[in-house]
Order: structure tokens, then sequence, then C-alpha cells
């Protein structure tokens, strides 16, 4: 193997051995119903943060990749259906702070696994002492929209707002403390999937000790 294969291998594996996949929120297998159909007019918007399947994150940076959800069947009196996912850092009771916050997209009816989150913000940091960090879903605020994705109001808990008492979850760095109803016994069918960063320092350390044990098995 040439140093420059090497070297591209020894990266990917790398890479790979050091990424941390984690999953925040419940996910997109629920058997629910849609949450509130829009009459075509006013706007049905809702803002869900999951406050039971949250993931301890610690220290480092992060990046949210992808989102899988369940939503209903498009529309059929015009409202259309754009949500974006988000990330929040569980400050306290019903009080999140905004880490991240993906595209805005207008969903598809069913189960959809690794939609890219999106946008320009998708990178973040958890400070020192980590934090726990909770998934939310957001419609847009604007008329003749409504809330595709799917819930179930048997179990779990979601701090829940709507057009009547909301705080825009689209800005990094907000603070979100104002809901209709708080820790609300509701689940939404969505998740979102994360991956650590690894630091240049670890990645340095990988690549010098694979390179150093193929060097031993070609003497």
């Amino acid at each position: 193997m040439s140093p420059k294969s090497l070297v591209s291998s020894l990266l990917a594996l790398a890479l790979i051995g050091s990424a941390n996949a984690v999953t925040i929120g419940f996910g997109p297998n629920l058997t629910g119903v849609q949450d509130t159909q829009s009459d075509g007019t006013s706007n049905q918007m809702r803002q869900n943060i999951n406050v039971t399947d949250t993931v301890f994150l610690t220290e480092g940076v992060y990046q949210a990749t992808t989102w899988d959800y369940q939503a209903a069947a498009d529309a059929t009196n015009g409202a259309t259906q754009p949500v974006f996912p988000f990330l929040t850092i569980v400050n306290g009771p019903g009080n999140h702070t905004v880490l991240t916050f993906g595209d805005t997209i207008d969903t598809l009816p069913g189960v959809q696994n690794l939609v890219v989150f999106g946008g320009p913000n998708a990178t973040f940091t958890i400070p020192a002492g980590g934090a726990t960090v909770a998934a939310g879903v957001q419609n847009t605020n604007s008329g003749s929209v409504q809330n595709s994705i799917l819930t179930d109001t048997s179990f779990g808990s979601t701090d829940h707002a709507n057009s009547g008492n909301f705080d825009e979850a689209g800005g990094v760095g907000n603070t979100l403390d104002s809901f209709g109803h708080g820790n609300l016994t509701r689940t939404y069918a969505f998740s979102i999937e994360v991956e650590q960063i690894p630091e240049p320092s670890g990645l340095a350390l990988i690549l010098l000790s694979g390179a150093a044990l193929m060097l031993r098995r070609r003497r």
C-alpha cells in the first residue's frame, strides 16, 4: 500500500471509529393521529419539544445530520405543511435554549427516514459539563398552515406551544419559555440524529497509531 493510500485509509477509519451517532426524540414509528388540521384559512401552527426522550451530551462539537418523521397525508383543504426540526438545551421545566434548527420542508405523508437536517447552523457546541438536549419540531408561523406530524396523547411529555402563546425556534441562542401547555402528555412521531465531531488531536493520535502499526507489520 502506498503512503498516500495508507493515510487515506487511516483517515477513513479514524472518522468511522470516532463517530458517535445519537438519536434524540421518540422516532417516527408511532401509532397516532394528526394533531390539529387547518381550516385552510387560519394558522394551526404548533411548536413541540419532546421532554421525555432527551439525551445527555458531553462537552464537544456536534452536527445534526438527519431527522426522521411520520406525517399525515397532504391537506385536502389547501393548507400547506411546512415544518422544521430543531434541538434545545433543557435548562429546566418549560425553559429551553435553541442549539440549532434545520431546513424548513413540506412534509411527505407516511414514515420518512434520514431526511437531511440541513441549514447553516447544523454544527453546534455543547458547553463544559455537558447538557441535556431535546428534539423539537415546528410549523412555520403563517396562515393556512397545519401541523402534519402525527401524535399520540397516551404517553410521554412535550412542551407545547401554539400561535397564541409562542416563541420562535428558528434562531440559535433563543430562549423558549412561553408554552401554552408545558409538560403536556403527548408524544410526536419524529427524532433527530446527531454525531460528535472528533477533535483534531484525537484524529492525529489515531492516524499516528495506525501508521506505526502498519510500519511494524511491514518490517
